[in-house]
């Protein structure tokens, strides 16, 4: 794979080398630029190259998108030192329940189990005591 990477770069170069020097004479030229707001409010630069003009909006551009792209690193990097606090406390909570000692205590339910015909589990029980009392009698 880094072979193939390599003769890749290499062909992306020499193909720029050659575009370079073929428009050596187009991109050395002066240019000037000019911004028009409103009528007489005008804006012109210095004559400058070609070149250093594409050049200064790569460089630009490079700078803008690490500016946005380390901001948004910054607000991920926020969010996971958040989310490791959490899970630490999460973690040592873990731990205390794990430490308690087990009890022969009966813990009581929040809600009665419901059986299989939609009774809840004491009245199925009751029910079936009745039938059983039925048979035997």
């Amino acid at each position: 794979m880094k072979s193939v990477k390599a003769v890749l770069w290499a062909i992306l170069t020499v193909v720029l080398l050659l575009f370079l020097f073929q428009n050596r004479d187009a991109l050395l030229s002066q240019t000037t630029l000019e911004l028009t707001v409103f009528g007489p409010l005008q804006f012109r630069s210095t004559p400058i190259p070609l070149y250093a003009l594409i050049l200064g909006s790569l460089l630009l551009g490079a700078v803008v998108a690490a500016l946005y792209c380390g901001l948004g690193n910054i607000k991920l990097h926020q969010s996971v030192r958040s989310l490791r606090r959490q899970n630490d406390s999460l973690q040592t909570e873990l731990k205390s329940l794990r430490n308690l000692p087990i009890t022969e205590e009966e813990v009581p339910a929040s809600l009665p189990a419901e059986s299989p015909g939609g009774e809840p589990a004491e009245a199925a029980e009751e029910t079936d005591s009745g039938k059983t009392e039925v048979m035997d009698g």
